[in-house]
Formats: C-alpha cells, sequence, structure tokens
C-alpha cells in the first residue's frame, strides 16, 4: 500500500501532470464510528480532511483527539456551525482540497459503511485515468441491505442512465475519486444525498468518463447502523431533481466539453442524433472491419424483419435489436419498411412461395389470388401456415443474402491505381 503514498507520485516524469490525492469525510452525528474509520484511514499516509456538518453529539471531542494524535501526512477539520447536508459538506470539502493544491479528492462516509481496503484499487484506477470520476460500487445488494435501499437504487440507476447514457450499478455510492479540475463541470445544484447522482449525469452530458470499482459495503456496523436519510423529505427531493434532469436532458443545446468522443452518454437528443445520424452510416461504410461488419448485419437484419409479418411491433423490434447488437436503426428501421405497400405484396408472395415449397413441396398457385379479398378469413385462412412458415424461412434467407452481398461490397479492397514507377533520369539528354 505505499504506492498510495503522496510521495509516490513526485516519482513521474516532470512532463506528466502531478496527481496529488486527498481524503475527505464528510460526517454528522457518527461520533460512534467516526474514531475506527479515521483510524483505519491513517495506515494509508494519505492527507485527511474531516467536514464536520454540525455535529451536536461528541463528534468534536473525537476530532480534537485525533488532530492531536501524532501524524505525517496533513490532517484537517472544516466546521459548519449548523447541519447544511452533504452536499454542502463535500463543496467544503472540495473547496479546502483546491486551496491545498491537490489534484483529486477521495470522498469516504463515516457511517462504518466503507472499507478502508478499497482506497487502493480506487487510487490505482485514478491514476490510470486521471480525468475519469472513478465511483466504488457496491457489490450487488450487499449483504443485509435494506430492500428500499435496493430499490432506490435501482430506480437511480435506471433514471441516471436514461438522462445521461452513463451506465452504473451504484449511483448512490457516497465512495469516490473526483478530480477537481472537473468540478466546476460538474457543478451541481441538489442538496443532500442527490448531490452524487447528479454529479453522473452531468459527467455524461459532458463527456467524462466514469469507472466503476466493485467496492464492500458493510451493512451490520458493530452497535447498529446510523442513517440520516430521511425517507419522505429525501425523495421528494430526488423525484424533483431527476424532474429538472429529465426536462434538461431532452433540451437542444450543446452538451459536452470535448473530453471524449463516447457518443453512448449525452443528453437524450444528442444520443438520438448521433444514433439515427446518416452521417454515420457513411463513417461505419469507411470504418474499420468491425463497423462495416455491423452495417452489413444492419442490412440483413433490416431485409429480415421486412418478411416477417409482425406487423404493428415491427419498428419496436428494429430499435430494440440494433440497440441489442449495434447495429445502425436508421439502415434496419428503412429497409424494414420495405414491407409496406406496394413493394410489400411482393414479400408476401416470397414468402407464400417458400411457405409451399417447404410445405407441400411445390409453388402454390398465385394467379386466382384477389388481392381486394386479400384481407378477407376465408382468404387469408387458406394461406395462414403457408404464409407464416414462408415469412421465417424467407426472412432468414433474405437477411443472409443482404448481410453477404453487403459485406462483400464493403469488405473489398479499396481499387488504387497502379504506383508511377520511378525511372532513373539522364542528365544532359
Amino acid at each position: 500500500m505505499n504506492g498510495m503514498a503522496p510521495e509516490a507520485t513526485q516519482a513521474a516524469p516532470s512532463s506528466a501532470p502531478r496527481l496529488r490525492w486527498v481524503l475527505i469525510a464528510p460526517t454528522y452525528n457518527h461520533a460512534r464510528t467516526l474514531g475506527a474509520v479515521l483510524a483505519s484511514l491513517g495506515q494509508y499516509r494519505l492527507p485527511i480532511i474531516v467536514v464536520n456538518d454540525g455535529a451536536t453529539d461528541a463528534t468534536e471531542a473525537v476530532l480534537e483527539q485525533w488532530l492531536g494524535s501524532p501524524s505525517e501526512p496533513a490532517r484537517s477539520v472544516v466546521t459548519h456551525a449548523t447541519n447544511q447536508g452533504k452536499a454542502a459538506a463535500l463543496r467544503s470539502g472540495f473547496a479546502a482540497a483546491i486551496r491545498a493544491g491537490y489534484s483529486h479528492a477521495i470522498t469516504i462516509d463515516t457511517d462504518g459503511q466503507h472499507a478502508a481496503a478499497d482506497l487502493a484499487q480506487l487510487v490505482r484506477l485514478s491514476e490510470g485515468d486521471p480525468g475519469a470520476l472513478v465511483v466504488g460500487a457496491r457489490r450487488g445488494n450487499g449483504s443485509g441491505a435494506p430492500v428500499a435501499s435496493r430499490l432506490g437504487r435501482a430506480v437511480s440507476n435506471a433514471l441516471v442512465w436514461y438522462e445521461s447514457g452513463i451506465s452504473t450499478t451504484d449511483s448512490q455510492s457516497g465512495m469516490r475519486v473526483y478530480p477537481l479540475s472537473h468540478l466546476g463541470t460538474l457543478a451541481s445544484d441538489a442538496e443532500r444525498y442527490g448531490f452524487e447522482t447528479e454529479v453522473l449525469v452531468r459527467a455524461g452530458w459532458h463527456g467524462i468518463p466514469v469507472i466503476e470499482c466493485p467496492i464492500q459495503c458493510i451493512y451490520r456496523v458493530p452497535g447498529g447502523r446510523t442513517t440520516h436519510f430521511r425517507l419522505v423529505r429525501d425523495t421528494v427531493s430526488s423525484v424533483v431533481m431527476h424532474a429538472r434532469l429529465m426536462m434538461r436532458a431532452h433540451a437542444p443545446g450543446p452538451d459536452r466539453v470535448g473530453l471524449t468522443k463516447d457518443y453512448r452518454t449525452g443528453t437524450v437528443l444528442r444520443r438520438l442524433g448521433h444514433w439515427f445520424s446518416p452521417r454515420r452510416l457513411r463513417l461505419m461504410a469507411r470504418g474499420d472491419a468491425a463497423s462495416r461488419e455491423r452495417l452489413s448485419a444492419s442490412v440483413g437484419v433490416g431485409l429480415m424483419m421486412a418478411a416477417l409479418p409482425i406487423y404493428g411491433l415491427k419498428t419496436v423490434t428494429c430499435l430494440w435489436l440494433s440497440r441489442r447488437f449495434c447495429l445502425h436503426p436508421l439502415a434496419v428501421v428503412s429497409i424494414s419498411s420495405l414491407s409496406t405497400p406496394p413493394l410489400g405484396l411482393v414479400f408476401v408472395a416470397i414468402a407464400l412461395c417458400v411457405g409451399g415449397i417447404a410445405l407441400h413441396g411445390q409453388i402454390p398457385d398465385l394467379a386466382d389470388l384477389n388481392l381486394r379479398q386479400a384481407s378477407r378469413w376465408s382468404t387469408v385462412n387458406a394461406l395462414l401456415i403457408e404464409w407464416l412458415v414462408g415469412s421465417v424461412a424467407a426472412s432468414a434467407l433474405l437477411g443472409l443474402i443482404g448481410y453477404s452481398l453487403t459485406r462483400a461490397l464493403l469488405m473489398r479492397p479499396a481499387h488504387r491505381p497502379p504506383a508511377l514507377i520511378d525511372r532513373p533520369s539522364h542528365e544532359g539528354a
């Protein structure tokens, strides 16, 4: 663990930015667990800033004893006269860290739920990608995790993904590494426990990478677990916060600062715009082998869906398949729309022919088929089995043909003119 000491970061080349981590521990009426938490953090030789958010228990005495203990890493306390909530405590801790010249802040709760042993992995990930927000994700549902906590976390995760594209398993974790240079970009309006969730959404909007790191979560704290979460008030605040973020996520306008080119994150409009972008079709056609493979599959799936008789669900199915297999939805949906009249009758005829051959060994006689009466049940019933069987078989065949032809076209080497042969010059000729 000695690699976590601040002195280790000074060995980096002079051209690399100097990375300095500081622990920020906001606390409110956790005197019973605070001392043990601070003692467990001391072994990692990282500077610590404790934010006393207006505690009314024995927190002040615990902190006085902690400050008086001999220690090499810096120790400091920021005190709020009255309780202002976790968001305000974090902001005070961040401000103190910036004034002291630190580059990254590691936040940890003081209720005893976080294990100090997880700090090493969080720091390693942050060191590997200094611009990323590293989130300590509690494994699974945690042993003894309250049902309300698990449900609230699942709903929060889903909303964060919808609003920003950030896929996370723990959007409410309090154990994180914040790059302090991004705090202006990640400025959150949320108070109390909503701060940590809103930061993730804003990270997605502005293209800031988010890395998850599995951590422990200790729900069975000696002496009992203390929580300051107020069910009604904090739930209402969370609903209001997500309503505000949802409105912003559907609003037009710039939402990135160009930190990454990951178009899976951003506002809803931005992600949809990129997902359906015709320009992306050209980029996929001219891209690497994997991109051209996905474009070929998009054409094949589009033709497959055109032949399937799942009317009313076709567009939704096309979008789901595009999302699931990283296809281009514009190609899939537009090609599947070939099944609409009048060209759609061709797909019906192909399905009937394939179904007739598969079931009876011969092509059915379609000459007497009255298209004006095709919607009547008697007509449909007479050819229903042939149509259904033929549609499934024809869809697979058409999809394979479309995929193969497109792949052969995209994968062929580009034609290049023969290189000019350098001929020796004849001086004085």
